[in-house]
């Protein structure tokens, strides 16, 4: 495999713009040969030019290099003192939890409540011993100072003198297991920016035939920082030592199996291949199979009418259900081609989760099941023999797959639903996750699932004498609930159920972050869609319950009510699809025009496609206006409600793709590549953010030669110092940090703030270096601007 497509496939998609634009730089090179001079063996002068030409575009492209190895090594530098940090805590709650329980066997198991009364004495006492209060810590990121300049420098003093609780054992091996990731990730990054320039240094010199790429990297990149470094290979060591020790009792290859990280690269099992091309095969074959049973057995033996209609009104929502499961699967294979990261995004362990063939196995799988249920129920109903219990036998199968115990059928992924599902109904009584906010949307996507639920409870449990049938005709349904306007009271509340929880989500953001603005606006959207609910159920109450209206639907009064809020529930809608969630519109898109600055999908094409899609199928509903219903069921009857439900699940199943896409910039932007589970929080140190907008002021500094998945926040090979001397300071200091921050992290109890205050302001009065947009510096080069470069030398 070339290395640039190892490195596409190996880096870390939130670091992607602090790693070496490696074939970029290939690209250049190739540019600068492809206009070179001809070599003439009996011309000197023209030998001498090509010579010069060389040495020139050596200049240029060797200062570029310099601006590479300058971006990496602050960025390494940055995140190790993130993850020196993040140790130094880490150890404190280990060493915190010997002072209380003594070894590590005693420790095993700690429940959150012992943790939690822990904690209350620990914030109440005054005593300074390490098991009552701890000692404020420093941040350690001021040191960062003498590399960057103090407006870049972000000040968290007022973060850090916030209580620290202590976690339950569970949470905190959780911890470490994130952090052991990260630990991979940056030794990764360390490898392949070496490997790199390694690399792309040996191809100038067979390019250039010079030997001074060699030379160069000799010099700068053997001895640069982030190379040079052995402190993430040491972390890695300790925190091995300390898990085995603290949690596995000393069992290593145990401890091993728990911290081990899953490869960069996702190979998918030959065996789940095997099946999921055989149960699509099946689908294939069963679902042509129940529409010609339909059509041939329309009649039972005894002369009864196939009742395909109430058939197909138990059996759409577990179908519509399925068919998400599949398309999410899809979904999952479109972000890991792309590089978005949505094992992140959702939270997910990335030691056991389901792949996209594993998704698609169980979609396919249920689907199986769900053709050979209806088959059933047609040829049962030829025979007159208990058709309609094969819907809720079905049901119960479906939701038994789902509360499963034992660990088969992916028990992990069930449960992880299960459990998201909790904390979606229960979203007031805790902040809410990405994971909450996604699957509620995908739950409003399916609200014709809680229509039906209405139906099948009274379809199976209001009539009682049918039971005592042969169930081959449908029921009467008869009660409080199931007949008269109280009816269409429970279908508007189950209607209203998806609405309602999100509403509830984003009442709860704002009262967590007091951000009335997009919080409460987004729950504005919300309760336009409970009007709506409430308002077309009184639509089609009044069909079914007065004639005159059924007669005359043109005369209700409810269908204009509906259809107003109806279009302003739609129109919010569009504008917060493409605008909020997808990130589209935004006022610097440049040359993507229309959309965003950054975007991951190879084509321009497909977001386009996209707007127009969500915006067509958001208004799709306008077509009830047109249809005269006579029932009440109205636009929610068996096939045209089936209908609707398909083309609502085509449409979230593109909005799934564009929304985790901006999920992933906002991650890219803060560099966040691991779960935060940390005991207090680690925050950057650095405002990469007015970095970027330092870098960016001059038109044309970001390389925009085409659309790829490496473009994402900052395109830090523009970086420039003001000369040669700050440039090998900038690396003297840089090496000095990363020193500092490694003895740092070894001090465990730091006696008097005072001093620590007084020692950081002296260092924040040191010398410090800053980013410049000197026109003489090669921003964005191109051959040409090589050329210039050199010539003007």
């Amino acid at each position: 495999m070339k290395f640039g497509l190892h490195l596409l496939a190996n880096l870390t998609p939130e670091w992607n713009s602090q790693y070496i634009q490696y074939e970029y730089m290939k690209e250049l090179l190739n540019k600068v040969v492809a206009q070179a001079p001809v070599v003439i063996d009996d011309d000197d002068d023209r030998n001498s030019a090509r010579e010069r030409y060389f040495r020139r575009a050596d200049d240029a492209f060797f200062e570029y290099c310099d601006k590479q190895l300058t971006k990496i090594n602050t960025f390494f530098a940055e995140k190790l003192a993130e993850a020196l940090r993040r140790f130094a805590t880490l150890k404190d709650e280990i060493k915190y939890r010997e002072s209380i329980y003594g070894d590590a066997a005693s420790r095993k198991v700690l429940s959150a409540g012992i943790i939690q009364r822990r904690n209350k004495v620990t914030h109440s006492n005054n005593d300074t011993t390490l098991t009552t209060t701890r000692t404020p810590r420093p941040s350690l990121m001021m040191p960062l100072s003498r590399i960057l300049p103090d407006r870049l420098v972000k000040n968290d003093d007022k973060e850090n003198k916030r209580p620290t609780d202590h976690i339950n054992t569970n949470s905190l091996k959780a911890a470490f297991s994130e952090y052991y990731l990260m630990l991979i990730l940056l030794q990764k990054f360390q490898l392949l920016n070496f490997t790199g320039f390694r690399k792309i240094l040996k191809k100038h010199d067979k390019l250039f035939e010079t030997t001074r790429g060699e030379e160069w990297r000799t010099l700068n990149v053997d001895t640069a920082t982030f190379y040079t470094s052995k402190s993430v290979t040491e972390l890695i060591g300790d925190v091995e030592t300390i898990y085995t020790n603290a949690f596995e009792s000393g069992d290593r290859p145990r401890a091993m199996k728990r911290l081990r990280v899953p490869p960069l690269e996702e190979k998918q099992s030959p065996i789940v291949t095997f099946r999921l091309g055989i149960f699509i095969g099946m689908i294939c074959v069963l679902l042509p199979m129940v529409i010609i049973l339909i059509a041939v057995l329309n009649t039972s033996q005894s002369g009864n009418a196939l009742a395909w209609r109430e058939a197909l009104h138990l059996y759409r929502s577990s179908f519509l259900i399925i068919l998400q499961i599949t398309l999410a699967g899809i979904n999952v294979y479109g972000w890991s081609s792309a590089g978005v990261n949505h094992i992140l995004i959702f939270e997910i362990d990335p030691r056991e989760h389901l792949t996209y063939q594993q998704l698609l196995e169980i979609g396919t799988y249920l689907c199986v099941l769900w053709c050979l249920s209806f088959i059933t129920f047609i040829v049962q109903s030829y025979f007159d023999f208990y058709p309609f219990i094969q819907p809720l036998i079905f049901l119960v199968l479906m939701i038994l797959f789902l509360i499963n115990p034992f660990p088969i059928l992916a028990r992990p992924a069930r449960y992880w639903l299960i459990r998201t599902l909790g904390l979606v109904v229960s979203a007031a009584f805790h902040r809410i996750r990405f994971a909450d906010n996604w699957l509620c949307n995908q739950l409003s996507s399916v609200e014709l699932a809680f229509f039906d639920l209405e139906f099948f409870c009274c379809f199976y449990f209001s009539d009682r004498e049918w039971w005592s049938t042969n169930l081959s005709k449908p029921s009467s349904p008869t009660g409080t609930f199931c007949s008269s306007w109280t009816r269409f009271l429970l279908q508007a509340f189950l209607l209203a159920l998806p609405s309602s929880l999100r509403f509830t989500q984003c009442v709860r953001r704002y009262y967590d972050t007091k951000q009335a603005y997009p919080h409460l606006v987004n729950a504005g959207k919300y309760s336009a869609s409970l009007v709506v609910a409430m308002t077309n159920s009184l639509r089609r109450a009044s069909i079914a319950l007065n004639k005159y209206y059924s007669d005359n639907p043109t005369k209700n009064p409810f269908l204009y009510i509906w259809v107003v809020t109806a279009l302003v529930n739609s129109t919010y809608k569009v504008i917060w699809d493409i605008k909020m969630d997808w990130g589209l519109f935004h006022k610097n898109a440049g040359e993507n025009k229309f959309l965003r600055d950054h975007i991951i999908y190879s084509s321009k094409k497909y977001y386009y496609y996209a707007i127009i899609q969500d915006i067509v199928l958001r208004y799709s509903w306008t077509i009830n206006i047109f249809i005269q219903f006579k029932s009440g069921l109205a636009e929610y009857s068996d096939v045209i409600g089936f209908s609707f439900g398909l083309v609502e699940l085509i449409r979230r199943f593109s909005w799934n793709f564009f929304r985790l896409e901006n999920e992933h910039l906002n991650n890219c932007g803060r560099y966040r590549a691991v779960r935060d589970i940390s005991i207090k929080p680690i925050t950057t140190g650095i405002d990469f953010t007015l970095i970027d907008s330092k870098l960016s002021r001059e038109p044309g500094i970001r390389y925009r030669g085409r659309v790829t998945r490496l473009q994402t926040i900052i395109d830090d090979e523009n970086m420039a110092t003001t000369d040669d001397t700050t440039m090998n300071e900038l690396e003297t200091n840089i090496a000095d940090f990363v020193k500092n921050q490694t003895a740092t992290s070894n001090t465990v109890v730091v006696p008097d703030m005072n001093e620590i205050n007084k020692t950081l302001t002296d260092i924040r009065s040191r010398t410090s270096h800053s980013f410049t947009d000197a026109d003489d510096y090669c921003d964005s080069p191109n051959p040409n601007r090589l050329e210039h470069r050199a010539t003007s030398v």
